[in-house]
């Protein structure tokens, strides 16, 4: 069957499997509405039909959610045969994952650069020079604040690590946008991306000292 490549290195059927008619997104046929099994196997981006980049819109990105949904959840297909079924409950549960990944921006960050080859948390646990030792710092003061029980304190660490954690994003959506104008020089696109690994590392470790708080 003739294919068309509707994300980078993502490709889905240029027909619909039940009505033959084109199909311009990968889950649901916009005539017959059948789900595409294929669909279970492309990205995220793709399975909601948005584009592979970092800064979506999160309103559109609940409508392409709840309007796919509507289509996929298995309660709407109680009559339909078993391998039907299974079809629904498989691409619910993926459009879930979709919808959660995508929503986060820290997860969605992780997410993109592992489609763009960069490197996992396992493999690089660099993190921005000079990061640690303020994370050291912000420990200690955490770690007195609640001893003495100051909440005053406490709130002034958390206002300074939701302000750290906020510029850390911030970092990486530029990264990100620079990236996308590099894509002459491998060199440069692999610099962008493990940067941005290492913003992603600090952001987890910002995370666990707010999930203290």
């Amino acid at each position: 069957m003739s294919a068309v490549d509707k994300s980078p290195g993502q490709v889905f059927p240029a027909k619909c499997n039940h009505c033959s008619k084109p199909m311009s997104a990968p889950l649901v046929c916009d005539y017959c509405h059948a789900l595409n099994p294929s669909a279970e196997v492309v990205d995220y981006f793709t399975l909601l039909s948005l584009p592979r980049i970092y800064e979506i819109d999160p309103r559109l990105l609940r409508d392409r959610y709840l309007a796919l949904s509507r289509h996929a959840h298995p309660d709407f297909h109680g009559d339909d045969t078993p391998e039907v079924q299974q079809l629904h409950l498989r691409v619910s549960a993926n459009l879930n994952d979709a919808y959660r990944t995508l929503s986060d921006p820290a997860d969605r960050a992780a997410y993109l650069l592992n489609l763009l080859g960069g490197k996992t948390s396992a493999r690089d646990k660099s993190v921005p020079n000079g990061f640690l030792g303020t994370m050291m710092m912000m420990q200690e003061e955490l770690a007195d604040a609640r001893e003495n029980d100051d909440k005053g304190e406490l709130e002034r660490i958390r206002n300074v690590l939701t302000c750290q954690h906020d510029g850390l994003l911030n970092r990486v959506a530029s990264l990100f946008a620079e990236y996308s104008q590099a894509v002459a020089c491998e060199a440069v696109r692999n610099d962008f991306l493990d940067e941005i690994r290492k913003q992603l590392n600090a952001v987890s470790y910002v995370k666990k000292l707010l999930s203290l708080l």
